[in-house]
Order: structure tokens, then C-alpha cells, then sequence
């Protein structure tokens, strides 16, 4: 009973927030960077700490949440069955669960849960499973609407650790980095999961596509095994490529392209090193002129898997492996210039709302820093999970947080603040 009352009172105080609050539909966030530029937090006293409104038992995988309708979507796995949940994003409630079996066996005896993060528009949530399944599923009832094996398909390759690669939806495009036989980036339609179009062959990795429409350009970018690819987001027709991998075969290409402005920021280790590049003013008429390649230089901040964010001219991000004692870093944009970096904090990734960046840690803490270039500058930390690699999902005033056994509501925003 008194769950229940506590459960009342919470969906009563956030009716009005939500409503102001942008959601978190899909990799990355809204702008497809972990960033929003238009929520400001603020950091509790020295001897408190946000609160947690809820957590709720959930199964492996590095999936990561995401958010709409004050609903949260997270895919899962338990023994041999793969999981799609919707809980109530107030209350952490689940409204449905959609379930399917799954016979992936990871190779180097890592997560056999999903690594891909899910993505929702016009009401459907499309999925994609370690074993090449990839899902349309109705956000309301969980009904299965479409699937497709690309496993069978395309032949798309298991890689070292599955397919991973998160669906992008362009207006009614689903967009997967397949890579699998005779095709690089494939697009689907989000209605019912049919082709619209295939793009030539390239071989998937782990980094998932983004959006980059700059002026005249309406592209999807992808970090393939091969190097950097834009092919035209109507079409597929590939734009641009440009060789950029390690020479180690045993590696792989993990952190997303991280669009910015006109600009496109690559990294990855495994002596790789980073990269930045740009849109020239040839506006691709020539072969290979689509983006010029401002600079590259490694042990700068060589990314593993986690995505950096951008602010005011400087990049924020994880440097080096994560069994390598990673540094977190900040580095000046338009020269790869490190300004500051900080040891002892191990792997993790960033979320970055307003002038304040977040990060959790592998060991679930989390640390909220100022995004500025003088030096690293902590506001507040606070152990909230246990270990884990997934990412997370910022919405109504609240971080949708988990690791391998558990997904919570934190509440970051005051409701003064909306």
C-alpha cells in the first residue's frame, strides 16, 4: 500500500515536468552527440546526493536505455531469451515485455546480452540483436510488428563481440551498419522492415551510423572496418571514403563519429590514433573531395569505446583501453591540442547537459565535471550501479541508468528548474 501511494504522489509531481522534457529516443540522444545544450543541472550539497526513485532487476547486455512518452525501453537478456521491457519512466513500473530466444554465444566468453542501443519514432521501437535480428515492435503493447534475420540475409558477420551496430532512423528509414554479403550500410522501412536501399559492400564494425545534414549535404557517416564512409542518406549512394584503420587485426572501431557542426571527429585505439575532418568547399564534385582531413595524430585521445562530447571549441572524452588505465582528457578541437587529463578514473562514458558533463564509470560511479579547458574541475560523484559498460539516457529531469543487473531512475533536476 504504501508503494503504491509512494508510486501516486511521484506521477502527480513530474505530470507537469515532462512535458518541457525532450526525450531520449535513440543512440546518443536527440542530437545523435550525448550532448544537450539547453538543460542545466545543478549539483547537490556536499553531503547529499541526487535521488533514486527506483530500480527495477533487469538481465546482461550493454544496451542502453532510451526514453519517450515517459516510457523506458531497454533490451535485455536472461539464460537463452533476449527481452524488450517498457517501465514507467516516473515509477519504474514495467508496462509490457516482449521476449524472443536467442542462441548467441559470445567468443571471448564476454556479455551474450544485446550490445546495440534500440531507437523509437512514430510509435515503433526498432531493435537489433548480437545474432543479426532486427526488430520492429509496437511501443505501446510490445506486439512484434516486423523482423528481419540479417544474419541469413546479408551473411553479416559475428565480429569479435556480435552485430552492435544501433539502429539510425531518418524519417521513415531505419538505417544498420550490416556489412555482410555484397552490402555495406543497409536502410529498412520503419513501417513494416522492407529494403529501400543497400550501399556497396563494407565490412561492419562496432561504431553505429549518424546523421550529418549540413547546407545542401543529407548524409549518413559510419566508422566501417575499412575506414570513414558518407553515403547519401536517400540513396545510399556512397559519397566519400577514406582508408582509416589499424593494421592489428585483432581490433575494433567502437566510438560513433561525432558530428559537430560541419565537422566530423573519428578515433579509435588499437594505433589508430583520432582524427578530425571537414566538409570542403568542393562540396564533394570531385572524387574523394567530400571532407578534407584537418588533422591526425595518435596517443591524443585515442578512443576505445566510448564516444567523446563536444563543447565551446574542446572535445571530452576517454583515452587509451580500458584494461589500460584510461585517462579522462580534454582536448582542443581544431588542433587535437591536449589541455588537461585526469588518471585513477578507469573507462566509462559522457553525457554532456549544458556547461556540465557526466560520466559513469565502469564501476558504476558517477562524476559530474565542469566542461571547461583549464582543468578538470569535479562537481559532485556518487556510486549509483555496479559495473557496467552501457551507456545512458537523460529525459524529464532524470538519468535512466544500468549495469548487468539492475536499471534505476536517478532524478539529476529539480522540478523548480523546469
Amino acid at each position: 500500500m504504501k508503494g503504491t501511494y509512494y508510486s501516486f504522489i511521484l506521477s502527480i509531481i513530474f505530470t507537469l515536468p515532462w512535458s518541457y522534457a525532450s526525450s531520449w529516443s535513440n543512440w546518443l540522444g536527440p542530437n545523435h552527440t550525448g550532448s544537450i545544450d539547453d538543460v542545466h543541472i545543478e549539483v547537490p550539497d556536499a553531503d547529499k546526493e541526487y535521488p533514486l526513485l527506483w530500480t527495477v532487476k533487469v538481465g546482461t547486455g550493454w544496451s542502453s536505455p532510451v526514453v519517450v512518452q515517459e516510457k523506458v525501453i531497454l533490451h535485455d537478456r536472461v539464460g537463452k531469451v533476449e527481452r524488450v521491457h517498457c517501465f514507467d519512466a516516473v515509477t519504474g513500473q514495467k508496462l509490457w515485455e516482449h521476449s524472443f530466444r536467442s542462441d548467441y554465444r559470445d567468443n571471448f566468453g564476454m556479455s551474450d546480452g544485446p550490445r546495440s542501443t534500440p531507437g523509437i519514432k512514430n510509435g515503433i521501437i526498432v531493435t537489433h540483436s548480437p545474432n543479426g535480428l532486427l526488430k520492429g515492435i509496437s511501443l505501446d503493447s510490445g506486439t512484434a510488428l516486423w523482423k528481419r534475420d540479417l544474419k541469413a540475409e546479408y551473411q553479416s558477420p559475428k565480429g569479435f563481440f556480435g552485430r552492435c551496430s544501433s539502429p539510425l532512423i531518418i524519417g521513415k528509414k531505419i538505417i544498420v551498419d550490416v556489412g555482410g554479403e555484397g552490402v555495406g550500410i543497409v536502410a529498412f522501412s520503419l513501417e513494416n522492415g522492407e529494403t529501400l536501399w543497400e550501399s556497396r559492400p563494407r565490412t561492419a564494425d562496432y561504431a553505429s551510423c549518424v546523421p550529418l545534414k549540413y547546407k545542401d549535404f543529407d548524409l549518413v557517416l559510419s566508422f566501417m572496418r575499412e575506414g570513414f564512409i558518407a553515403v547519401d542518406a536517400t540513396t545510399g549512394r556512397e559519397q566519400f571514403f577514406s582508408p582509416f584503420r589499424s593494421q592489428i587485426n585483432a581490433s575494433v572501431h567502437a566510438a560513433t563519429p561525432l558530428v559537430i557542426g560541419d565537422m566530423v571527429f573519428l578515433s579509435a585505439c588499437y594505433k589508430v590514433g583520432s582524427s578530425l575532418w571537414r566538409l570542403t568547399e568542393e562540396n564533394g564534385k570531385s572524387p574523394g573531395s567530400m571532407f578534407e582531413q584537418k588533422w591526425a595524430k595518435k596517443e591524443t585521445m585515442d578512443c576505445h569505446y566510448s564516444t567523446p562530447v563536444s563543447y565551446q571549441g574542446y572535445l571530452y572524452g576517454v583515452h587509451g583501453r580500458q584494461e589500460h588505465r584510461p585517462q579522462l582528457r580534454c582536448i582542443e578541437l581544431r588542433n587535437g591540442t591536449v589541455q588537461w587529463s585526469k588518471s585513477g578514473l578507469g573507462a566509462g562514458n559522457l553525457l554532456r547537459l549544458g556547461e556540465k558533463i557526466i560520466f559513469l564509470s565502469e564501476t558504476g560511479e558517477l562524476i559530474i565535471f565542469e566542461a571547461q579547458s583549464k582543468s578538470f574541475v569535479s562537481l559532485h560523484r556518487q556510486q549509483v550501479l555496479g559495473r557496467g559498460r552501457a551507456h545512458y539516457a537523460y529525459a524529464g529531469g532524470m538519468l535512466f541508468l544500468r549495469d548487468e543487473r539492475r536499471l534505476v531512475g536517478l532524478r539529476i533536476k529539480k522540478i523548480k528548474d523546469f
